[in-house]
């Protein structure tokens, strides 16, 4: 067990309910120099009456280099999804086959694809539906109750328990900090993340941990994500011309911005 454990979370968690189609962005900055990392694109909109979510990750010059399609087919908490990495050929998710689920991981294009059936149990969060567990319990969590819920960490192919709890020292009149933490004896092997959440709308502005972005040499990030602008209503043609951008390979060096 190492500090990879935890670093499966899903960033960029407000999910849309509207029928319209929106868009917002995030800043993901390195946890210790503050340097620019990645950018997040979100894109919120509904296919065939289903609620759906692609992510593109950004570098630092605006190219996409990785994608996340999210999709919540009567399973909020526990969506399917599918990320790729064109950088490393990573990739991860959960999908039906044959008419059950599974869960899949991907090391880099040169790897074989390895899946284990996914047995969601009755608490069971997958990547973006960690923003509905929040809302679900918000009085709760509101009120410093500490949760316990099974998340499911693609990379390994199963779940583990984690807790949930109100952050005192950082919540005030206006935020909502949350905790996120592993809920076991060895949770003093990984790092925890820290999500603060406007009360008012209940939406996420800050996340700080583990991302579930690697490098290229498979390592998570470590960030702090933040996000600075509600979502707003776009047309359908920009969630297509979305679906339709082309990875870059290779990123450019590193750039000096910080926040």
């Amino acid at each position: 067990m190492t500090s990879k454990i935890i670093a499966m979370l899903l960033t960029g968690l407000v999910l849309g309910s509207a029928s319209a189609a929106q868009h917002y962005n995030g800043d993901a900055y390195d946890l210790d120099s503050g340097r620019l990392l990645y950018h997040e694109s979100h894109f919120l909109f509904e296919d065939n009456g289903v609620h759906e979510r692609l992510v593109l990750y950004r570098c630092p010059d605006g190219r996409a280099f990785a994608r996340k399609i999210v999709r919540d087919d009567g399973h909020a908490q526990a969506p399917d999804f599918d990320m790729r990495d064109a950088r490393t050929g990573y990739r991860e998710g959960v999908r039906r086959q044959n008419g059950k689920r599974v869960v899949y991981v991907q090391r880099g294009a040169d790897h074989a694809l390895k899946s284990a059936p996914l047995d969601l149990p009755p608490d069971g969060v997958i990547d973006a539906g960690f923003d509905v567990y929040v809302h679900r319990h918000w009085d709760a969590l509101s009120r410093g109750e500490t949760l316990r819920f099974s998340f499911l960490v693609p990379s390994k192919r199963k779940f583990y328990t984690f807790k949930l709890k109100r952050l005192d020292s950082d919540s005030t009149a206006g935020i909502l900090a949350l905790r996120l933490s592993l809920g076991a004896w060895y949770a003093f092997l990984a790092p925890h993340i820290d999500v603060r959440y406007q009360r008012k709308t209940r939406r996420l502005l800050h996340f700080a941990g583990l991302s579930n972005v690697r490098d290229t040499h498979l390592e998570n990030y470590g960030v702090r994500l933040t996000f600075p602008t509600p979502a707003r209503a776009i047309p359908q043609s920009a969630v297509d011309a979305a679906e339709q951008t082309a990875l870059v390979p290779v990123c450019a060096s590193s750039v000096s911005a910080t926040h």
